[in-house]
């Protein structure tokens, strides 16, 4: 079961012997586990999330300021053209077309 070798609370749940001894309160006490399991993971990709919007924010206040400092000196920014700022504000590379047709 990938629960039992992923979980940190692999501890915490009931041993076989405890199934077949009390039923009811090893069922129970699995259930907690699994809650509190699902709960850790669930910040830990919220976590993650949240890396991943503060990164972008940075690349975009990166992207800006490079914009100014090239405003300042009186040159064109000029960006890859290889690259677009998609509506989410993620930077994505553009698709290459070979006759018409997406590579």
């Amino acid at each position: 079961m990938d629960f039992m070798s992923k979980t940190v609370y692999a501890e915490l749940v009931p041993t076989r012997k405890d199934f077949l001894r009390h039923p009811y309160d090893s069922i129970n006490r699995f259930l907690e586990v699994y809650k509190m399991h699902m709960e850790q993971l669930s910040q830990v990709y919220t976590e993650q999330r949240l890396r991943k919007v503060e990164e972008v924010e940075k690349r975009k206040q990166y992207r800006l300021e490079r914009q100014r400092e090239a405003e300042e000196r009186g040159e064109e920014y000029v960006e890859d053209p290889r690259y677009y700022v998609g509506e989410d504000g993620i930077r994505r590379r553009r698709v290459k077309k070979w006759f018409g047709i997406w590579e």
